[in-house]
């Protein structure tokens, strides 16, 4: 077993939290001290397999580069390990998921649920000048649900959200449906979000306030598909 950092370093320095701090286990903390245990081969996995391209795939998202449909993939499941490792700890007796462990889930290829799936992105034209440093935080609470995420990092406010949900996402995102199957054309850039706030502090009001409405429908759906008896045990869907 080693420490994992729940906030990977590279975001820790591009927001600028290590000189300031972050909420956690309800106090307020240096986020470089905000650690899990992990198995060391999960560490290095997950930093090999989602943290290398997901910091390639911010920078090309804040130079309005866009992504493609694999790189919108791998920032679903960038997102899905950010909300599932912290879920683990807090339910470290829980079962993550009824078909997958959380590595299986975050660094394998999305299964058939890929094309329900849709990301939303919104930049942010600026970081409020009165702040020493940016946003970063998860913003969904979700105790049943392993699909949606919410989140504001830096310039960059996220969700996943399944598709029979997505009306409900603001105006100020853009949106994209991932596809059912990656195919020929899945690394191509495709996804070309839009600025949908002037500065930072808007886009963690607005994604806080909506992930407070998606959080609850998205646990009361996949409480639908969880058997009653087994919700003791703390099961994601």
């Amino acid at each position: 077993m080693n420490k994992e950092h729940f906030w990977p370093k590279w975001l820790i320095k591009k927001t600028g939290t290590n000189q300031t701090w972050v909420r956690w286990e309800g106090e307020k903390v240096n986020p470089m001290n905000a650690t899990l245990p992990l198995c060391m081969r999960c560490n290095s996995d997950f930093g090999e397999g989602l943290e290398v391209p997901v910091q390639r795939i911010f920078e090309d998202l804040e130079s309005g580069r866009g992504i493609s449909d694999f790189e919108a993939e791998l920032m679903v499941r960038w997102l899905w390990k950010l909300e599932g490792i912290g879920w683990v700890f807090e339910f470290s007796q829980g079962r993550y998921n009824e078909k997958y462990s959380l590595r299986q889930r975050v660094l394998h290829p999305i299964d058939a649920i890929r094309g329900h799936l849709t990301l939303a992105i919104a930049l942010c034209d600026e970081i409020d000048p009165e702040f020493s440093d940016s946003p970063m935080r998860i913003d969904s609470r979700c105790d049943h649900s392993a699909i949606f995420v919410s989140g504001v990092f830096a310039k960059l406010a996220v969700m996943v959200v399944l598709q029979l949900f997505e009306h409900l996402i603001p105006d100020r995102f853009s949106q994209y449906r991932l596809k059912p199957k990656a195919d020929a054309l899945s690394g191509a850039k495709l996804f070309y979000p839009q600025v949908g706030f002037k500065r930072c502090i808007e886009a963690v009001g607005v994604t806080w306030l909506v992930s407070k409405k998606l959080t609850i429908l998205h646990d009361g759906f996949a409480l639908g598909g969880i058997k009653s008896g087994r919700l003791s045990e703390g099961i994601k869907s």
